[in-house]
């Protein structure tokens, strides 16, 4: 995860065929992902539990700057055809012997940015964690500040039982960011924001659910968002939004209990699960039923998974490949995610085709994605204005090539371009890397060196959102920007560079929110076990 170059969650998945990321600036600012252009089709599930957005000033979108990607150890991202569900496993210690890691950051913008885990087993059972992330910038284009992430974990494994609670969460202290819409910056666009999210858990879990055999877990958790201060830098607190100004929400708190069982079997490939969400909200009770089934095999894979949301949503998706040959597979996806009433929309119909070709580990894969027409919620973090829009039905094709080319040196090309112009949707995205990487064991035998350069590139043709009744009405020009990262290890210490938008393009991911210059980061990254 570290060693990819990413410094926030939302800039790993960015990495992901079909995510589109857009953010108002650097790591402290908003950073909203789009799935297919939608940037509600995200869901997030930390260790089993369902992470809702509920900040009121995000609209049911999720805020990525506020996941601290210092308390995972595991990224999963579910591409179903009509949804992104990222399933996040928060860090494990399983050795008995303490571990500690440090990472020291620095680099443009005024960046600083530390992070630091310890933790042990004991004889016992009994399990210690702790992890923080302190990050600061002053970044020249405003939205910049400070944010403390923190994870802890206390917990009791014996036999086939274990026993923890666990805490994740990010706190936030940003500033204003000004929008250039027209020649003149309108400040104060994105109002400042102080505040915290949070998720804390009890968990009784009786075996482990990627082991075979059947195993169970009743998970009792918080989701908690708050703002602590009134969002303003101008005297006497008073916010004077311009016509595409974010509004405030000043001083609010949510908070959201969500109990889940979930209960499952595993055997020779096959897995069966099924899952409970009991929700309260505004003194209410909703439950929210899941099922899910696999079969995992060398020549075939299938996945059918089936969900009633809180609001009577049904979502149900299929996720299929049939690989005859070592060097051929063909995948498939199908989703329905269908209202409560036809009020709220029609039933969205979403489907992907997709077939590879490997040649010496070199795979190359190439398909097609469509959707049928929508209703898309809109980031009203990011510009309170915006409405639901509907966007028509479309196609896009994609392709892609990954692997190895010639002694050490590796590709990664991932492009889709879609059928029509839609907002919130690049018709166009491409991103590509070439990296060299090797232990150079010869001279190394213990593995004690490693070495990894790479360089990276990313296009997007211009992206629109809607202004009013216009879809089309505010537009982000189309960009090219070039990075790279270096990391060598010695031992157990990584010592990283990386620079992004080398050249120095004048770019933006969201209309009118310029992105920095020339950015460099540098540091360590160092663990011990003892």
């Amino acid at each position: 995860m570290f060693a990819s170059g990413a410094l926030t969650l939302g800039e790993l998945l960015a990495q992901v065929q079909g995510v589109t990321l857009v953010t108002t600036g650097f790591i402290l600012a908003p950073e909203v992902v789009e799935w297919y252009g939608d940037p509600g089709g995200v869901r997030v599930f930390i260790d089993g539990v369902e992470r809702d957005p509920i900040n009121a000033r995000n609209g049911g979108i999720t805020d990525f700057t506020v996941l601290p990607l210092v308390a995972f150890e595991d990224v999963k991202a579910e591409r179903a055809a009509g949804e992104l569900r990222i399933h996040l496993r928060t860090w494990r210690v399983e050795r008995t012997t303490p571990f500690t890691r440090t990472d020291i950051l620095t680099g443009s913008e005024n960046l600083n940015l530390y992070r630091g885990w310890f933790g042990t087993r004991l004889v016992n059972g009994v399990v210690l964690q702790v992890a923080g992330q302190q990050n600061s910038t002053g970044s020249v284009g405003g939205m910049d500040g400070d944010a403390l992430g923190a994870m802890a974990r206390v917990g009791w494994a014996g036999g086939r039982w274990s026993l923890d609670g666990t805490l994740v969460r990010q706190g936030l202290n940003r500033t204003a960011g000004a929008r250039f819409l027209t020649a003149s910056p309108q400040l104060n666009s994105l109002p400042p924001f102080k505040g915290s999210e949070g998720l804390a858990y009890v968990r009784v879990a009786w075996r482990d659910p990627e082991m075979d055999g059947p195993w169970l877990q009743l998970i009792a958790a918080t989701i908690n968002a708050g703002e602590s201060r009134s969002s303003s830098s101008l005297p006497g607190g008073v916010v004077t939004p311009t016509p595409s100004a974010a509004r405030d929400t000043v001083d609010t708190t949510a908070v959201r209990s969500q109990y889940v069982v979930a209960a499952g079997m595993t055997y020779k490939g096959v897995r069966l699960s099924t899952t409970s969400r009991l929700r309260s909200i505004l003194g209410k009770s909703y439950v929210a039923p899941g099922v899910r089934a696999e079969y995992d095999s060398r020549l075939f894979t299938i996945s059918a998974f089936g969900e009633q949301g809180v609001d009577s949503t049904t979502r149900a998706d299929v996720l299929a490949r049939l690989s005859p040959f070592s060097w051929f597979s063909l995948a498939g996806a199908y989703s329905r995610l269908a209202p409560k009433s036809v009020a709220l929309g029609p039933a969205v119909v979403s489907s992907r085709l997709e077939a590879g070709v490997g040649v010496k580990d070199r795979w190359i894969s190439g398909g097609m994605v469509s959707r049928n027409a929508s209703v898309i919620a809109p980031p009203i973090e990011l510009d309170s204005v915006l409405r639901t829009v509907a966007v028509p039905a479309a196609s896009g094709v994609f392709g892609a090539f990954h692997g190895p080319i010639w002694r050490g040196f590796s590709l990664d090309v991932d492009a889709i371009q879609w059928s029509a112009v839609a907002s919130y949707r690049p018709q166009t995205q491409v991103r590509s890397r070439l990296w060299f990487e090797s232990s150079f064991l010869r001279s190394f035998p213990r593995g004690t060196f490693h070495l990894l350069a790479a360089g990276a590139h990313e296009y997007r043709s211009s992206m629109f959102v809607p202004a009013g009744t216009d879809p089309f009405g505010q537009s982000a020009q189309g960009w090219s920007s070039f990075g790279t990262l270096l990391e060598i290890r010695i031992g157990t210490a990584v010592i990283s560079w990386q620079t992004r938008n080398i050249v120095g393009t004048q770019y933006e991911t969201y209309p009118g929110y310029l992105m920095p210059r020339l950015v460099n980061v540098y540091g360590v990254r160092w663990e011990f076990w003892n």
